[in-house]
């Protein structure tokens, strides 16, 4: 006889969620389903000019991606739904994350955050950003207070 293993903590509902996926593995091992927090794959790499980041975030419309930007880091969240729509299905295998997503990536330069262009195409989001010109110097004028 195989006993569940259930410990009182202060995130009751993982680990309930826990037990309950591991009731499902004894029965069916292939089982493990999972709506949670996710975190999408993420590249950064860049140019003399920009800073290109690529998220793998497929089975999303671009809709409900949301992008934030300022000179120093990017916000990309959304929500991935289940792909299933039937009411009368039964899982037997599912391994692709689902629910909330969010990261936030530190940029490796100082970005002309109005530069910032976005595109999705085959499940990956592609966001170009120029850099910021390091040498830029901005002449200040000293004025009087009269």
């Amino acid at each position: 006889m195989n006993f569940i293993k259930i410990k009182f903590v202060s995130n009751l509902e993982d680990e309930f969620q826990k037990a309950v996926n591991e009731v499902f593995h004894m029965v069916s091992p292939l089982f493990k389903y999972h709506e949670s927090v996710w975190r999408p794959s993420v590249d950064v790499y860049e140019s003399a000019a920009e800073i290109i980041v690529l998220a793998d975030v497929a089975g999303m419309n671009k809709e409900e991606l949301h992008i934030e930007i300022d000179h120093r880091r990017i916000k990309i969240a959304g929500v991935r739904k289940s792909i299933a729509q039937e009411q009368e299905i039964r899982y037997r295998l599912a391994e692709i994350p689902r629910g909330y997503f969010e990261r936030n990536i530190t940029l490796p330069d100082m970005v002309d955050a109005e530069s910032a262009v976005a595109s999705y195409a085959d499940g990956v989001l592609m966001i170009r950003v120029n850099k910021l010109p390091v040498n830029k110097t901005h002449r200040i004028t000293v004025t009087t207070n009269e």
